[in-house]
């Protein structure tokens, strides 16, 4: 992984900053710092803080990770899709909720199963149907996501408000994650999208 290693140190350097700014600025160790820019793979929450320190869209960040994978190709495939914006290029964020609508499952929704630990009403093992052309934020609605790091797909609860975007798990396997929303709506959607939201879910069928 050397060579993303390389790339993140060209990052830093390219913005004029030391180690130890970087470290402070993202909640490292100034040695954690030498190591990401040496051999040690670092982690999703700090590439987060990171592409926002150097300024990179965090997206080219992840897709430059993927490119330095040992991962298999079909999985590295999935994550560069994942990566892609939508059709028209954002994530349209709403508060408002959206109406009851009645889906023809086997053609209009996309099928996937639960394959890393998500919102504990969701088991893994969980096959889901998503709605994909449904991506604004309803706080009482469960969504999709594939993650861009391991190609796995995993299943939270969406809540925004003017200033944080949080993913809600509401397990005790996993913590949520909550970015803060500086940027508005267009951050928000920039947020989403490098996350890999798939859409709403509108059916899971679980396994007891």
């Amino acid at each position: 992984m050397a060579a993303f290693n390389q790339y993140l140190k060209a990052l830093r350097e390219r913005k004029f900053l030391d180690i130890g700014t970087v470290a402070e600025r993202t909640g490292v160790h100034r040695n954690t710092q030498s190591k990401y820019e040496d051999s040690r793979d670092p982690n999703f929450d700090y590439l987060v803080e990171f592409a926002s320190i150097v300024e990179v869209p965090l997206d080219e960040i992840l897709i430059k990770r993927l490119e330095d994978s040992k991962a298999s190709e079909d999985a590295i495939n999935k994550a560069l899709k994942a990566l892609q914006p939508g059709e028209r290029g954002y994530y349209e964020i709403k508060s408002v909720n959206e109406p009851s609508v009645t889906y023809n499952v086997a053609s209009e929704l996309m099928q996937v199963k639960i394959t890393e630990v998500s919102h504990k009403l969701i088991p893994i093992g969980a096959t889901i149907f998503i709605n994909t052309n449904s991506k604004s934020i309803d706080a009482n609605s469960m969504y999709a996501f594939l993650n861009p790091m391991n190609a796995e797909h995993f299943a939270a609860k969406l809540v925004l408000t003017a200033t944080k975007l949080k993913l809600v798990f509401d397990s005790a396997e996993r913590k949520d994650l909550v970015f803060s929303v500086e940027g508005g709506e267009t951050e928000s959607h920039y947020i989403l999208k490098t996350l890999g939201l798939l859409g709403k879910i509108v059916k899971a069928e679980l396994i007891f």
